[in-house]
């Protein structure tokens, strides 16, 4: 049970709550190492608080841009603070349009794209190693939710311009595995680099607020405050620049403790030599170390987070946010669309009455204003006259077409991403196509960064898991491979040509079918595989396949090669289905009459089920026997010339070629 001292409150001098802040936790701290590594953990954060608290207030204003927290009487209001939402008589437009520069562009990264493991040798062991450590990633992304975790990490760096992933060894799950997380609120996340290039983390702290008995389940410790006399009081985080809430309403009441997530490497040395870097992590909850400190060898050096920027910005280590360069330009057109609309409101409104002459009163009563529909006497020497509005004449709509125009420059989003195209446009593919591609290229740099994080996680993923399996480190050593990301292409129409293309290429044997499936979208070309063998050796739907593999057997007996191990048998079981699928397809052991009558004609007729086989095993009279012929002679010349006029070469090059690279049936 961890103990903490309270500050002076100010609801009387018998209360005192707990400040659970980081600040506040330095001065409350009593044991020299939560000290020194609370200091430890304060200098490393405070050496970067002017470019966090920069950030933070960024997200404040995309937070307040991409979901409106304010109502008036129009509905949700993206600036309701603005005098014209409050001053009476003045027109106020919200048009909320923002959130669309946000989810365009962060679904059409989330497009899944088209990855393969490759091996990282030319050996058939690495090949095989390669396809297996494949199946593993595959089945680990569907197993952690990958791809949800994907387009969420889209969405938070498209709107905040950068995010992070955690990847941690998860013991609880079953079986165990390494489990990635997305950083949703990366003002929360302090990065610290090793140099200026900004390319590799030195340390990390990921700060959270969480509730006493959260932080009791999670931990069990058991963090409560006491004043002087020994009273157990609530605990309060008061608001500092490090844990102002982004959003006031989801506080969820005061009782809040600041949990670290502090993540940093120590060098080892050895008789005065450098060895290595460990990874050590510490847990801090207000002023408690509740975990830690622990090394974690499974990372061999690397902070578990990875950063993943929205675009690159040279010098920088922050991504820009898709709403940085749209919010001058938003806020212009809401200013002048409500100018507008005041405008027109002030039009609409009606004329305004005068009356003028000689004997006009000073006060003019009720029955002199001017009704609809009725006629009113002004008196002698009066006259009622008109006083028109002034309206400015200028293109409004104009003006706002240079707005939308600016807006298409800076986001790159078209009329055809917005669903403002044309009929004439969706209806011409090059059309589709041209706008497409521009856009594709604006993209371009995200989608090799977000690639590339892709890649890095996998890696990550990868060192924790082989220190965990050693099924996966054999993988790895065999050869198992690299994943290679090729980016998806965003037009629809373009799936077909993609077929086409892989089967252009698979057909003029310029890639493998593996590449091919890998192409179109297959996920594990390995297992694909192993389902067409078993479908292609079933006799009842491919009879002609079956029937060339074994005339294919046949030739290879009689020219004296010698047929691979295993594939005779699997062959010669594969032909002994087949003949029973076929009884089966045929009505084997089924009576055609549904009577049971004893008559000879009444009798349902049974194939020979038990009779005599032939030679090679098969059913005496079947298309699939073939009688055995001597080596050279005219009946192996005859099949074997059969068998070339199927092949889609017509010859065979050479007698080595067919012994080291025929493979029949299942592998």
């Amino acid at each position: 049970m961890a103990f903490l001292r309270g500050a002076q409150g100010t609801q009387g001098p018998s209360v005192t709550y707990s400040d659970l802040t980081l600040e506040r936790a330095l001065e409350l701290a009593d044991d020299p190492d939560v000290k020194e590594t609370l200091h430890h953990l304060s200098d490393r954060v405070f050496s970067i608080l002017s470019e966090q608290t920069r950030f933070r207030d960024q997200c404040v204003r995309w937070d307040a841009l991409y979901y409106a927290e304010e109502f008036t009487q129009g509905g949700a209001d993206l600036w309701s603070h603005d005098p014209s939402a409050t001053t009476p008589g003045r027109a106020h437009v919200s048009v909320n349009t923002p959130p669309v520069y946000v989810d365009v562009p962060a679904a059409l990264q989330s497009v899944e794209p088209i990855e393969n493991m490759i091996a990282t040798t030319n050996t058939d062991d690495a090949r095989d190693a390669a396809a297996g450590l494949e199946r593993i990633y595959t089945s680990w992304k569907a197993t952690d939710g990958f791809d949800l975790k994907f387009a969420k990490a889209c969405t938070v760096k498209s709107l905040y311009g950068r995010t992070a992933a955690k990847v941690f060894w998860d013991k609880d799950e079953i079986p165990p595995r390494p489990v990635l997380e997305i950083v949703e609120q990366p003002r929360n996340l302090y990065l610290g680099y090793k140099s200026d290039k900004y390319d590799q983390l030195e340390w990390a702290a990921y700060v959270e607020r969480q509730e006493p008995q959260a932080v009791t389940e999670e931990f069990g410790v058991d963090i409560q405050a006491k004043d002087y006399q020994g009273t157990v009081m609530p605990l309060v985080v008061i608001p500092t620049t490090l844990t102002i809430p982004s959003r006031p309403w989801l506080t969820w009441g005061p009782a809040r403790i600041e949990v670290w997530d502090f993540w940093y490497r120590k060098p080892v040395w050895r008789k005065g030599k450098f060895v290595k870097m460990e990874t050590w992590n510490v847990v801090i909850a207000g002023n408690a170390v509740v975990r830690g400190p622990n090394m974690y060898p499974e990372y061999d050096g690397q902070i578990p987070y990875l950063p993943l920027f929205n675009t690159f910005i040279p010098g920088v280590p922050v991504g820009r946010a898709e709403l940085y360069d749209i919010e001058p330009l938003i806020r212009e057109k809401y200013e002048k669309i409500t100018a507008g609309s005041q405008m027109i409101s002030s039009g609409v409104a009606g004329d305004y009455w005068q009356l003028v002459g000689a004997e006009a009163p000073s006060r003019v009563p009720d029955s002199l204003k001017p009704i609809r529909n009725k006629v009113i006497g002004p008196g002698a020497g009066n006259r009622i006259e008109t006083i028109t509005p002034f309206i400015a004449q200028f293109q409004l709509e104009q003006y706002l077409g240079r707005l939308d125009r600016e807006q298409a420059i800076v986001s790159g989003l078209n009329d055809l991403l917005l669903g403002l195209a044309p009929a004439s446009v969706l209806s011409s593919s090059k059309a589709v196509n041209a706008l497409i591609a521009n856009y594709e290229s604006r993209l371009s740099m995200r989608r090799l960064l977000l690639y590339t994080w892709r890649r890095d996680i996998w890696k990550l993923v990868v060192k924790v898991w082989i220190k965990k399996n050693a099924t996966l480190a054999k993988l790895i050593t065999k050869g198992g491979g690299w994943l290679d990301v090729i980016s998806p292409s965003l037009n629809p129409r373009d799936e077909m040509e993609t077929v086409t293309r892989a089967t252009n290429l698979v057909g003029a044997k310029l890639w493998s079918q593996r590449r091919g499936m890998d192409a179109v979208g297959v996920d594990d070309p390995e297992t694909e595989q192993d389902m067409i063998r078993e479908e292609r050796t079933d006799a009842t739907m491919y009879p002609a396949d079956v029937l060339v593999m074994a005339q294919l057997m046949a030739a290879l007996k009689s020219l004296g090669l010698q047929v691979p191990q295993g594939a005779e048998q699997q062959a010669q079981g594969q032909l002994t289905s087949g003949q029973n699928d076929l009884r089966t397809a045929l009505g084997a052991g089924t009576a055609q009459n549904t009577e049971s009558s004893q008559l000879p004609g009444d009798q349902g007729t049974m194939p020979p089920e038990g009779g005599p086989l032939g030679p090679q095993g098969q059913m005496p009279g079947t298309p699939f026997a073939t009688p055995p012929a001597p080596a050279g002679g005219p009946q192996s010349s005859s099949v074997l010339q059969g068998m070339l006029a199927q092949a889609p070469d017509g010859q065979v090059s050479s007698t080595s070629k067919i012994k080291s690279q025929m493979q029949l049936g299942r592998r």
